[in-house]
């Protein structure tokens, strides 16, 4: 069965919110021996962006972020707690990850945190292969993933080191990857990654 997610935005049922960027990502970002991983101009891409915390963090004077969702309501609700975003180099979109235009030329960086999880079991090939689509050659896939265990059912679904190695490696290198500093809930189910595309 489908997840309505508009639902789940208009019931305030949203207990993935944090009220900030996982700490992991801040520190990749700001940490002298990771931070030239990502690179420093271009364009990205943060699909199920949730309330834009990472679009925020990620975006630079030289690196437009877009953040994007599938709820009307979420991205109603990132342009009003964002409202200087323009001048900030980002902004928040409606849409389908699968079915978007996207730049021409593809991204150069894209963030996927509490987004594959988040969708069912038999999409996962499809969300490999349309971000190998939309990352252009030589750009960059950041990875949080979660939540590493076994559990059933779902969302979120359990997700591996090993799942994200299959579905990446034929169109990506594994550039870098570390246990994840996390929010308490979810510290020891996660491990950040970082991918060049081929």
């Amino acid at each position: 069965m489908a997840i309505d997610w508009e639902q789940r935005w208009v019931k305030g049922e949203t207990g993935w919110d944090a009220g900030e960027s996982s700490p992991a990502l801040v520190k990749l970002v700001r940490d002298e021996a990771t931070r030239h991983l990502l690179p420093e101009k271009g364009h990205g891409l943060v699909p199920g962006c949730g309330l834009g915390y990472d679009v925020e963090l990620l975006a630079t004077k030289d690196r437009k972020m877009t953040g994007m969702d599938l709820s009307p309501t979420c991205i109603d609700l990132c342009r009003k707690n964002h409202p200087d975003a323009e001048s900030k180099n980002y902004e928040f979109v409606l849409g389908d990850f699968y079915n978007f235009a996207y730049p021409e030329g593809g991204y150069n960086l894209a963030y996927d945190y509490t987004f594959l999880c988040a969708m069912p079991p038999e999409l996962r090939p499809d969300w490999a292969a349309r971000y190998a689509e939309i990352i252009q050659t030589g750009g960059i896939l950041v990875t949080l993933m979660y939540p590493l265990d076994d559990h059933e059912g779902g969302p979120p679904f359990a997700v591996s080191e090993q799942l994200y190695r299959d579905l990446l490696s034929p169109n990506f290198e594994l550039m870098y990857l570390a246990d994840a500093e996390g929010h308490k809930p979810r510290i020891g189910r996660e491990k950040i990654s970082v991918w060049k595309r081929k």
